[in-house]
């Protein structure tokens, strides 16, 4: 994510691994707007290369590594704040998906995220918004991808309501349409499971209500192509009827090529069609719009600083702080001691990118949530409800990162906790965790003003990494409770590799 504003003229580059097609969209910032460079996309299905244990096939995942391969020149040299690579339904469901991103990476030369499926619903929403007229009033927005469909209910820019349903053009071919038969039995199958996954988001949805109706992405871009002859077109009820029933007649969807539909999609469309009868139906739409932008769109306007995800993420931190009652004073106090820790030891300790201290940030400001849920075990309380919460903004490695903050801040140090991170990204997670460990025992008696005035210096030519904790000349010996929780902290330090050393 962007961190920091990029400078005029930088060529960013989104990439997303949907579980149908993976997509590249390179563009320039060009006075705060984007110009749009290059699109590259490619029919991977990833999502067909689960099998029943939930694992991706190796047939699978050398479709998409391949489709990588060629991808990949067209970012090579560009920075860690112009790209962002994510990964959605399929990547989300596979048990092996560690593995496959692992190869990945190393071939993209850039990290990839798994995001979660209301976070992927909000960058959709972002994506028509920049990329449509604009309009304030209420819009639903609904994205039909390989594994998941995504419905997004908001007014202006602001998404309100925000789901992803289990069923996609690729999955739901596999239940309903595997053996290429496209019966009406089959069909109506399909139409008849996605009703009933709707009947989840029915009623608030249709609370909610709309004055505009859009669709993006692939499927939703071919059905209105078709309905159109080769021309954009409305989606209605009474279009998307005719086309059932060619269907059930014709039993192919091969005579939609010649409107427009790519080859590749032939096999998935009528689960496409199936599913959009079903969401016509349930939320009672009669017009559907398609637009162009979608969740790489969305993607690349948060990387430019459009609208930004530091922002968003801001906001989800305040509105946990909110809902869980946080003490604002403590929370702060907290987090200036850990920057003020931070700025110290950023440089040798390899933490100087701003998502360093972003992240230590968060975590401070985050570190009692679980408080509100016991006060026995309130660091386990907070990491449970930060790693399964769905945070706006927030990807799910992310998550995964302030939980283990949240959960190591006291009591043992937990290095096991860290090991399901990259070799790369464990010792520097364990760095920010000493610090916002350290500026919280300084902070133990819930003072009224922070406690900045100590120094640290480090020494990493000992077996143990050293970090030298220093205080105005005759003052710790006056803070009797102080001393005694840094002598407990020194022992907790030692017993994972570090060492603590006070003065």
């Amino acid at each position: 994510m962007a961190d920091a504003s990029l400078p005029e003229g930088s060529t960013l580059a989104a990439l997303d691994l949907g579980s149908n097609s993976f997509h590249l969209v390179l563009a320039r910032k060009i006075k705060g707007e984007l110009s749009l460079l290059k699109r590259l996309g490619e029919k991977v299905q990833l999502a067909a290369g689960l099998d029943e244990r939930g694992y991706l096939s190796e047939e699978a995942q050398q479709r998409g590594l391949e489709c990588l391969e060629r991808m990949a020149p067209f970012i090579q040299g560009l920075e860690e704040n112009q790209v962002r690579a994510v990964g959605t339904n399929a990547l989300r469901a596979a048990r092996n998906s560690g593995e496959f991103i692992t190869r990945a990476q190393e071939l993209l030369g850039t990290s990839i995220e798994v995001i979660a499926g209301r976070e992927e619903a909000r960058l959709i929403y972002a994506g028509v918004v920049h990329t449509s007229p604009k309009f304030d009033q209420k819009r639903l927005v609904i994205d039909i991808g390989g594994g998941s469909t995504e419905f997004i209910a908001g007014e202006g820019g602001e998404p309100r309501l925000l789901e992803s349903l289990h069923m996609g053009c690729v999955s739901y071919t596999q239940q309903f349409f595997g053996d290429g038969n496209f019966s009406e039995q089959n069909y109506q199958k399909a139409r008849l499971a996605a009703l009933s996954e709707l009947l989840h988001i029915q009623k608030s949805f249709l609370a909610h209500g709309w004055e505009r109706v859009q669709g993006s992405s692939g499927t939703l871009k071919t059905l209105s192509l078709v309905v159109g002859k080769g021309e954009f077109a409305p989606l209605t009820p009474k279009n998307l009827h005719e086309l059932e029933k060619e269907l059930f007649k014709t039993k192919s969807t091969r005579g939609w090529v010649r409107f427009g539909m790519r080859e590749d999609r032939a096999k998935v469309i009528a689960a496409g069609l199936a599913i959009t009868s079903a969401f016509f139906e349930a939320l009672q739409l009669q017009e559907m719009h398609y637009a162009e932008g979608a969740l790489r769109e969305g993607l690349l306007y948060e990387l430019a600083g459009t609208g930004t995800d530091q922002d968003i993420r801001d906001r989800t931190v305040g509105s946990l702080m909110e809902r869980f009652q946080v003490d604002q004073q403590q929370s702060d106090l907290v987090c200036q001691a850990a920057l003020k820790g931070l700025d110290q030891v950023a440089r040798a300790w390899g933490l100087s990118h701003p998502s360093w201290s972003n992240k230590l940030r968060w975590a401070a400001q985050l570190h009692e949530i679980g408080l509100n849920v016991a006060h026995t075990q309130y660091h386990k309380h907070g990491a449970y409800l930060l790693t399964y919460a769905d945070l706006a903004g927030f990807t799910r490695q992310q998550q995964q990162i302030l939980a283990v903050l949240v959960r190591a801040h006291r009591r043992k140090f937990p290095a096991n906790e860290f090991k399901s991170f990259a070799p790369e990204y464990q010792l520097k997670l364990q760095r920010l965790a000493r610090l916002l460990r350290l500026a919280v025992l300084l902070h133990h008696s819930r003072p009224d003003s922070p406690l900045l005035d100590f120094t640290l210096e480090l020494d990493n030519s000992q077996s143990k990494e050293t970090m030298y904790l220093r205080f105005p000349q005759g003052w710790l010996e006056n803070q009797p409770l102080l001393m005694n929780d840094l002598q407990q902290e020194a022992k907790w330090l030692n017993n994972v590799g570090f060492e603590l050393v006070y003065e």
